[in-house]
């Protein structure tokens, strides 16, 4: 775990003290994986709260390692966080779910930095939610894509690339 900040950040005294982060995820987890990883990295343990939408009843699916994966780099990057809250809803999700989802993250605003490793493309109405993100001083850090910000085989953006008010990160 704590290799990841050495080559990452290294020096950096930060630890994310007193900080939450909001993850957005499209899947359950095991909680005990979690535990596992940070006790077997030698990392603490980082309060998760979860926050279930859609009619999703956090059950661990085919795609928790993605969840569990966000979750474990949050706690190496940042040991210090007071607490992370995950957002769960089913996946696939519509672009109806994914504003309920950005929105509720916004209406609680209670993190301060916002992740989401998921592709979740860009519909303009999500624009409004983006700025009352940026109004409360939050971040939101949304993934590129493993194959950078154009999936060229879809015929489409996959992720907004010129919003100031999301980072896009990865690639």
């Amino acid at each position: 775990g704590y290799d990841f900040r050495a080559a990452y950040v290294p020096g950096v005294t930060l630890t994310g003290a007193g900080q939450t982060v909001a993850l957005f995820e499209l899947d359950g987890y095991f909680a005990s994986d979690i535990s596992t990883y940070e006790s077997q990295a030698g990392l603490p343990s980082v309060p998760l709260s979860n926050v279930l939408l859609g009619g999703f009843n956090g059950t661990a699916g085919f795609n928790n390692t993605e969840v569990a994966l966000d979750i474990e780099m949050a706690v190496a990057m940042a040991p210090g966080l007071s607490q992370i809250i995950v957002y769960e809803s089913p996946n696939p999700i519509s672009a109806a779910g994914i504003a309920d989802m950005l929105n509720r993250i916004a209406t609680d605003n209670s993190a301060g930095q916002i992740s989401s490793s998921w592709l979740i493309g860009d519909d303009p109405s999500w624009e409004q939610i983006y700025l009352q993100y940026a109004a409360q001083g939050q971040s939101f850090f949304q993934c590129s894509g493993d194959n950078d910000a154009f999936n060229w085989n879809l015929g489409f953006y996959q992720q907004q690339t010129d919003d100031p008010n999301i980072t896009l990160v990865g690639g």
